[in-house]
């Protein structure tokens, strides 16, 4: 659905498959870009509103320097034990859609974007235009991983294996960019599929109109 007529693009993706990359691509070319996991450390910090509800699920052992929500704890929990996984979803979700809508109501942009690893499995990708799934093979996914969260490579390694099948993601999503390699060729795929989507939203509202 569009928000005072901007084009809001819902990018999604396995951890390591690029979708953040995705976003700040188009962040250069007019695009502003939110990051639904900042939103998302944004609502468990103390005064926040996610914060008490999690901490009374989980218990102390979560907290880390200063009382706050220590992210590599919680994770240790919940990427072991799907149960738990679903009962952080349920309370971080809602809070963070709320923020994103709020957000999206004040912004002035050429597009949106809305980088979120479970943009549909929240039911996010409802308030997008278009679901743009980013792909990339096991071991590139496993790599950047490993280089970014500072992991061994079995943390990694149990992390994806806990990774959803994007079989479904790909069947809502307008767009599949498989990220398989170099940046510049990234880069010319998202600048294409953002052209092939903008000509397709144009013609959409021509014809709104009529």
């Amino acid at each position: 659905m569009m928000q005072n007529d901007q084009l809001i693009i819902g990018i999604t993706g396995n951890s390591g498959s690029g979708k953040t990359t995705v976003a700040k691509i188009l962040e250069t070319v007019g695009g502003y870009a939110i990051d639904a996991d900042i939103v998302a450390h944004r609502v468990m910090e103390p005064d926040q509103s996610a914060y008490k509800k999690i901490v009374a699920v989980f218990g102390p052992d979560i907290l880390g320097h200063e009382g706050k929500i220590d992210r590599k704890k919680l994770g240790a929990v919940v990427f072991a034990d799907e149960k738990k996984r679903t009962q952080l979803e349920n309370i971080v979700h809602p809070l963070v859609i709320d923020e994103i809508l709020k957000e999206i109501a004040h912004v002035n942009a050429a597009f949106i974007v809305v980088d979120a690893v479970l943009l549909v499995e929240s039911g996010l990708y409802r308030h997008c235009d278009a679901v743009w799934l980013i792909t990339a093979p096991k071991e590139d996914r496993q790599k950047r991983i490993i280089a970014r969260d500072d992991l061994s490579q079995e943390a990694a390694q149990a992390r994806m294996h806990n990774q959803r099948d994007t079989g479904p993601i790909a069947a809502v999503s307008q767009t599949v960019i498989c990220n398989d390699g170099s940046l510049s060729t990234l880069e010319a795929l998202v600048n294409e599929s953002l052209t092939q989507l903008m000509e397709s939203a144009e013609f959409r509202r021509f014809e709104e109109k009529r």
